[in-house]
């Protein structure tokens, strides 16, 4: 059985998961480099009000 298409796919949060969900039934040979970024939102937040790093 062919394992599809080699496919690579860059980038972060729901979108990235709901694409890979939806290739992942056109091929097996997926890569995901997932980047990680935070805007300060409630990790902020904890920050402050509890002075720790999230």
């Amino acid at each position: 059985m062919s394992r599809g298409p080699k496919i690579v796919a860059i980038g972060g949060g729901t979108g990235l998961a709901t694409l890979l969900r939806g290739l992942k039934e056109y091929t097996r040979n997926l890569t995901a480099i997932v980047t990680v970024a935070d805007d300060g939102g409630s990790s902020g937040v904890l920050r402050r009000e509890l002075g720790v790093l999230p």
